[in-house]
């Protein structure tokens, strides 16, 4: 049994979605929290499976909560789902670069329920749109990566693979999961596994920056 957190700052949503989501198999809701003060005593009592939590809460940005899960380079548990109403919203991009793993987005009719997207998250995948697929590519591609193999990757945790590359190039470009999929001779579960990837690629970016910063 899988454990879920859920955080929304309306009492009613964060009612009904712990409802739908304790009515799904194999999964539990551990709690329900309506700001991230109570976020926070909640995830001190214990440690859920994952956290799904609204990008507009009453007392303050989700990212310091973020921050405070993630500060450390931490990318187990709690993985975190983050609700948006479009994937268009820059926040949801600011979410996604300070640490969470996946998001929704309520507010555009998606293909796929909330509670595919939760089973997405926990299976290791990440979604990525073609508007946070731009935004992204257009981080990398300040950076101006360069080719690199597999032991040139390992050394250099801020390049992406040729594959991811191509894979965010394609997400930008409008491409579907399942295109994708069949170009670069992967599965639909592979090409979410490395949307995750180049998250947590993003993600190591800012951590390096901060430190960079500390040690200046």
């Amino acid at each position: 049994m899988r454990t879920v957190l859920v955080l929304h700052g309306d009492p009613k949503v964060a009612s009904r979605l712990h409802e739908t989501i304790a009515a799904a198999p194999g999964l539990a809701v551990g709690g329900t929290a309506c700001n991230l003060a109570q976020a926070r005593e909640a995830l001190a009592r214990d440690t859920p499976d994952l956290l799904v939590a609204d990008l507009f809460l009453p007392d303050g940005s989700l990212r310091t909560l973020l921050t405070a899960l993630r500060g450390n380079g931490r990318n187990d548990r709690p993985l975190v789902l983050v609700l948006s109403m479009s994937a268009e919203d820059a926040r949801l991009v600011d979410a996604l670069r300070h640490g969470a793993d996946g998001y929704y987005a309520v507010g555009a009719r998606p293909s796929t329920t909330l509670l595919d997207a939760i089973e997405r998250v926990l299976a290791g995948e990440s979604p990525m749109s073609p508007q946070i697929a731009r935004a992204v590519k257009a981080h990398f591609d300040a950076m101006a990566w360069g080719r690199t193999d597999l032991v040139a990757e390992a050394q250099s945790p801020l390049c992406l693979s040729e594959v991811d590359q191509q894979l965010l190039a394609w997400t930008a470009e409008g491409y579907v999961t399942t295109e994708i999929a069949r170009s670069l001779q992967l599965t639909v579960h592979g090409v979410g596994v490395r949307m995750r990837h180049i998250y947590r690629k993003l993600q190591f970016d800012l951590r390096a920056n901060a430190l960079s910063l500390m040690a200046a």
